[in-house]
């Protein structure tokens, strides 16, 4: 039967999971996509049906817009829908497109991009934009990054930092990321943000002469959003998207509850009410 190639669009949640990529013994999301896969009858071994990634996100990272493909012959069944009922709460898949047998999820993608979420701690917002616009076009992030062995040049298309509510979220796009970059860049604008380092000193860090190492933030904020491609149409499912939804409007009520029960219990700590 002929085969045909199939990409999809994921979201997760990362919190669970020690990363995307498999590794023996550990839950990670490829596993569990993969597994979920196997179950829908898509395919029985990833490496046979050339499964790709568009990445591969550390532990606790999370995504709005990974991208997966693979081979099947069973076309008719690589509908969201039907895959979610396969895949854990925290993971579902939400768009899928027709995509060339020669289609590699990580190699075509022309533009990856990523948000962090920081708890606003007052920081010098218009210095951290200031340092943000440094970014544009291409630079050398071996400063921030773990990356030892590849090369850490690349091109970021947009930059930006930007308020929302109680939050300050960090903002970039760019062709690739090199291991731990966006992290790192959050890390480097906070710095700037609470006055500890200077806008001169984040573009030090974008020379290559300049060697310094800096801490990478959190993994809990940061979320994949965007991996774009060029002539790949993804087609929506939007029973999949309501579930999803669904999902996502409990998840809120929870934490919200959970919310109001640490408040408790902080004001009992600290004799407040």
């Amino acid at each position: 039967m002929e085969k045909s190639r199939v990409a999809l669009r994921l979201a997760y949640v990362g919190t669970e999971y020690a990363g995307f990529q498999a590794q023996p013994g550990r839950a990670t999301v490829q596993a569990a996509v993969v597994e979920a896969l196997r179950r829908a009858r898509l395919f029985d071994e990833p490496r046979a049906a050339h499964f790709t990634a568009s990445g591969r996100t550390d532990k606790g990272v999370h995504a709005l817009d990974a991208v997966v493909a693979f081979e099947t012959d069973a076309f008719e069944l690589a509908l969201p829908r039907h895959i979610n009922t396969h895949l854990p709460v925290e993971i579902w898949t939400w768009a899928r497109a027709d995509v060339p047998l020669t289609f590699d999820a990580r190699r075509d993608a022309l533009m990856r991009e990523y948000q962090y979420i920081l708890c606003d701690g007052q920081f010098d917002v218009h210095a951290m934009r200031e340092a943000a616009d440094l970014l544009h076009g291409v630079h050398d992030f071996h400063n921030f990054s773990l990356e030892k062995r590849r090369p850490t040049v690349r091109n970021v298309f947009s930059s930006r930092v930007r308020v929302s509510g109680n939050f300050i979220v960090v903002e970039i796009a760019a062709n690739s990321f090199v291991w731990n970059m966006m992290r790192k860049l959050v890390t480097g604008l906070a710095l700037v943000g609470n006055g500890q380092r200077s806008v001169a000193w984040f573009r030090s860090m974008l020379e290559r002469s300049h060697v310094e190492g800096i801490r990478s933030a959190p993994a809990s904020g940061l979320i994949l959003t965007r991996v774009e491609y060029d002539g790949i149409d993804f087609v929506e499912d939007t029973y999949a998207k309501k579930r999803a939804q669904q999902r996502i409007k409990e998840a809120l009520v929870h934490n919200g509850v959970m919310m109001q029960i640490l408040k408790r219990f902080n004001e009992r700590m600290t004799g407040t009410r």
